[in-house]
């Protein structure tokens, strides 16, 4: 009597030891190296041969069949001529243990189609989709009738039409199944990584535009001053003066490539215990030069609280956030910042009530190439903080409306102070 309950499990054994283990160890290729990597590949096919043999599909009074040769021949040919050998040898062996006349059946059969794959492998790997169907489910089907041809000749099994059709359909279905799904699943893995590849390279491209360029501008201003220092007719107050602007666009160049230095290695090198509000007040006294010239009030509720993280890192971050705030008010304004804890965590606000940002910008807020500033940013800023509170295990949100304002909010773990 036909077992739909065991063919159902062939399936799942299937499709779980050829399908589902190579698509997560592809996943996690550079994690896993490359020997261990095919290790895994044959013990997960052995387990899938081994799992449909030990629960057989029973058609005839009789007589039982099971998908052990679907799973040979695609881990072989997925495999090599390594696997080949050992799926093949694995068959055989554990056949044997059972026991029975079906032992030199397998015998003959598993080692005519071993044959097969040694021979497929390579066209296999370099063919089309559908030709690795195709040639798959051909070696398949071919050693599907091999076996009948062992139990009606050797045997003299008397199957019915209804049991040859069905035991062949089952062959080409599930072998064409799988190694079509595993290709369109190889084919979405490839494709994944050439996008992630192709962004990369764009952001590289897009970031070494914008540092060469920003980094560019204060050398030319540098090379103009210090030539203009060169003539005799200055007085010793231009001399000064030139000098000091030269200096400070060297400054400001230096500022730049730390911007970019931070992006690149965000990792904390020197983590210590960090106080939020002694880490906040500092970057106050660093950014309340440029907020006076500009009208800015600075409003504050801060209470101590620690965390973990690299203290340049962390001062970095804070300063080019409130520096983005006061610049977001070219006038007058209000720059708040508050800490306190909220659900065990530390919970940062920082918050501007200046031009504020459109949903597409705020969508597009970290970008190393896009500013909201002009010629006057780079997108450095935000993203330098971004990767120091990921650093720190933390998380950024940025709320903003239209002509009301930006607020920041940061949330980073809360370090108990004993």
């Amino acid at each position: 009597m036909f077992g739909l309950q065991e063919l159902l499990l062939n399936f799942l054994f299937l499709i779980l030891f050829l399908l589902f283990t190579p698509i997560i160890i592809e996943l996690n290729i550079k994690k896993i190296p490359n020997q261990q990597k095919i290790w895994i590949y044959n013990i997960s096919t052995s387990l899938a041969i081994f799992s449909c043999m030990a629960f057989p599909i029973p058609v005839e009074d009789g007589y039982i069949f099971d998908l052990r040769l679907v799973a040979l021949t695609i881990g072989g040919l997925y495999g090599g001529a390594h696997s080949i050998l050992l799926l093949g040898g694995a068959i055989i062996i554990y056949r044997f243990i059972i026991g029975g006349l079906g032992a030199f059946a397998t015998l003959i059969v598993v080692t005519l189609l071993t044959f097969s794959l040694l021979t497929m492998h390579k066209s296999f790997n370099k063919a089309t989709r559908t030709k690795k169907v195709m040639i798959g489910t051909t070696l398949s089907l071919s050693a599907g009738v091999l076996a009948l041809l062992n139990s009606i000749f050797i045997f003299e099994m008397p199957f019915s039409a209804f049991t040859i059709s069905f035991y062949l359909l089952i062959t080409i279905c599930s072998t064409s199944l799988l190694i079509y799904l595993y290709e369109a699943f190889n084919e979405s893995i490839v494709i994944s990584k050439r996008v992630l590849k192709a962004e990369k390279m764009e952001v590289v491209s897009h970031l070494a535009s914008s540092v060469s360029h920003e980094v560019r501008n204060p050398l030319t201003v540098v090379k103009g001053f210090l030539q203009l220092m060169v003539q005799n007719d200055l007085t010793e107050s231009q001399r000064k003066e030139y000098l000091r602007i030269a200096i400070d666009e060297v400054d400001r160049a230096n500022e730049i490539i730390i911007d970019y230095l931070t992006f690149a290695k965000p990792a904390p090198e020197n983590e210590r215990t960090l106080n939020i509000k002694e880490e906040i007040q500092h970057t106050l006294n660093l950014i309340a030069p440029l907020a006076n010239m500009r009208r800015i009030e600075i409003e504050t509720d801060v209470t101590n609280l620690y965390t973990k993280g690299e203290e340049q890192h962390f001062k970095q971050c804070l300063l080019n956030i409130t520096k983005n705030c006061i610049e977001a008010m070219p006038d007058t304004g209000k720059l708040k910042i508050k800490a306190g804890v909220k659900n065990d965590d530390i919970m940062i606000v920082i918050s501007d009530n200046g031009k504020g940002m459109t949903k597409e910008q705020l969508l597009r807020l970290g970008e190393p190439y896009f500013t909201t500033k002009g010629r006057e940013g780079t997108g450095l800023g935000m993203l330098v903080a971004i990767k120091v509170i990921e650093a720190m295990q933390g998380e950024l949100n940025v709320k903003s409306e239209v002509d009301k304002g930006t607020s920041f909010y940061i949330r980073l773990p809360m370090l108990q102070m004993k």
